[in-house]
Parts: C-alpha cells; sequence; structure tokens
C-alpha cells in the first residue's frame, strides 16, 4: 500500500510538473508555436460614439475583448451591454485621470474620501504625472475597489483589469502592487507582461505572465499610416500570447466634441481603429498568418486550474 501511495504521488508531482512546463498555447490547447491574440477595445462607457463602435466591431470584425472606464458618464449602456451579452470578453480600464479638455469625470468614491487624487474643480487630474505627484495610494486603493465594486453591482462581470493610460505602471512599486494584489482578491486576471511586472520589482506580488507583448499604435503611426502600422505588426507577429490595444469610435460630433483640441487618441484616431479592425484586410491577414483570437475570459481561466 506504502509503495502505491508513493508511485501515486510521484506520478501526480510529474503531471502538475509537465502542466507547468507548458506554454500558455498549449494549456488553452494550441500547439507551442501558436501565435494568439487578444484585440482590445479601450475606454468603453467615455461616450456614446465609443460604446456603439465598439459594440459593432464585437458582432462585424476582430474585436473581441473590451474595458470599461467605471467613472465616465455612459457606463449604463455598458452595463445593460454586458448583462445581454455575458459570454463577451469585458474587464475594467481603471480610471485615475480625465485627460479631455471638456468631457471631464471625477471619483466614483465620495470625493472626501479621495480627495488627493482631484484638481480644484473636483475632476480627476489629466495626466498620470500630477496624479502619482500628488495622489496618496492609500486613496487610490479606495477609489479602484470603488470601480470594480460598482461594475460587479451593475451586473458586469469582470474578465480583466488594466490601466487607463498606463497609470498603475508607475516606476513607483506601490501602484504595481496595488494593481496585483486587487486582481488577486478579485480574483481577475491582471493585464501584465514582462515589462510591466518588471516594475514591481524583486519583492513585489507576483501572478503568472500570461501574455508576451502588448502592442498598440502611437502618435507617429497616427502621422503617417495606421492601417500600415497594424498590418505589419500583425504580419510580424511572433509565437506567443498578444494583447492589441486599439480605441473604437466614430468621427462624428460627439467623438471631435470629446477630443477637440486633443490631436491623438481622438476622434479620427478612433475611426481608422474601428475601420481597420472591421475591414475584410484584418481578417485576411489573421487567416494568411495563422494569428487566433483569444479572450482575457479564456486565459482567467488558467489561473484557476
Amino acid at each position: 500500500m506504502k509503495q502505491i501511495f508513493i508511485i501515486s504521488f510521484s506520478l501526480l508531482f510529474m503531471a502538475v510538473q509537465i502542466q507547468a512546463q507548458k506554454s500558455v498555447q498549449e494549456r488553452l490547447g494550441y500547439p507551442s508555436d501558436a501565435k494568439l491574440l487578444i484585440v482590445h477595445a479601450d475606454d468603453l462607457g467615455v461616450i456614446h460614439t465609443a460604446n456603439q463602435a465598439t459594440f459593432k466591431a464585437f458582432k462585424e470584425g476582430s474585436v473581441n475583448s473590451a474595458s470599461i472606464m467605471v467613472p465616465t458618464p455612459w457606463l449604463p449602456e455598458v452595463a445593460e451591454y454586458a448583462k445581454a451579452n455575458p459570454d463577451h470578453d469585458m474587464g475594467i480600464h481603471l480610471t485615475l485621470t480625465s485627460e479631455w479638455n471638456y468631457l471631464r469625470w471625477g471619483p466614483v468614491a465620495s470625493k472626501s474620501e479621495v480627495s488627493s487624487l482631484l484638481d480644484d474643480n473636483g475632476y480627476f487630474y489629466p495626466d498620470c504625472a500630477q496624479l502619482w505627484e500628488n495622489a496618496k495610494i492609500e486613496e487610490v486603493e479606495i477609489e479602484l475597489r470603488a470601480q470594480i465594486d460598482k461594475a460587479i453591482a451593475m451586473g458586469i462581470q469582470p474578465t480583466h483589469l488594466d490601466s487607463h493610460m498606463g497609470c498603475l505602471f508607475s516606476t513607483d512599486p506601490k501602484y504595481y502592487e496595488l494593481y496585483v494584489n486587487l486582481a488577486k482578491e478579485y480574483g481577475i486576471p491582471a493585464m501584465i507582461n514582462h515589462q510591466i511586472e518588471g516594475l514591481g520589482g524583486k519583492e513585489g506580488p507576483k501572478q503568472p505572465v500570461l501574455v508576451n507583448q502588448i502592442f498598440g499604435a502611437g502618435p507617429a503611426d497616427f502621422d503617417t499610416d495606421m492601417a500600415a502600422y497594424y498590418a505589419n505588426t500583425l504580419r510580424n507577429m511572433e509565437p506567443g500570447v498578444h494583447v492589441m490595444i486599439i480605441h473604437c469610435g466614430f468621427d462624428n460630433l460627439e467623438s471631435q466634441g470629446m477630443s477637440v483640441e486633443h490631436p491623438y487618441w481622438g476622434a479620427r484616431w478612433r475611426q481608422q481603429d474601428y475601420n481597420f479592425f472591421t475591414s475584410e484586410a484584418c481578417a485576411q491577414i489573421l487567416e494568411e498568418e495563422n494569428i487566433h483570437l483569444v479572450t482575457w475570459k479564456e486565459i482567467g481561466a488558467l489561473l484557476k486550474k
């Protein structure tokens, strides 16, 4: 009996080791050299136009994931959509800034609890630098918890966490530590690759790094040729699990009003993102390059095994 137990335990230990050695691709049922991609649309909730473009891209294009800005004005529309489409991949775009000139928002938590996050008018600061200069980390935690809790209370089941404008990816490790600890506590994977993980330092909290590269167009790509950037990135993609961050929208009056005097990530940018990722050209490249679309929901399930 003792010998049988030892053999059984050894086989179990070997099975765990083999499972741990498998790549994320293999654990998801793909070959080890597969190219897997999440096409991730940011900023749901910010305006009606962004919501509608993203919903349409879910239905008609290659977009298969999105993240929600809980403090923004069009959150109720997103919550209704999320409840009607529970299988969709929708995470929380943890938001601590309000970057547009005339479309501003403040905290979900009581302003008296998070006053260090706010400018003189009671809105979030417009950029991460001002946030980092003024914010108390304990008040950052209060606000982020309030955002996650509100989304869940409104019927949204978050599939992942990420950071609006990258404000949680500060060189101050406290921000990264908070980000990972919230993901662990709520049982929701955080968008992390090795570059982001490095911000936590050797002593920082750990989450398995399930993403290899995070891609996204920058101002130089917008100033030249966005479609060419996306096409070239897809055609040169290496094996692994990757995220392509985009921003869907329509170039209409609402979107133009949001982004007035803000040349990047505005109305024209969002229309171009929508155009490419709902195009036949995009679908054809994905097929030709044998790129498989996966979701955060699938990846998150690996953390529970």
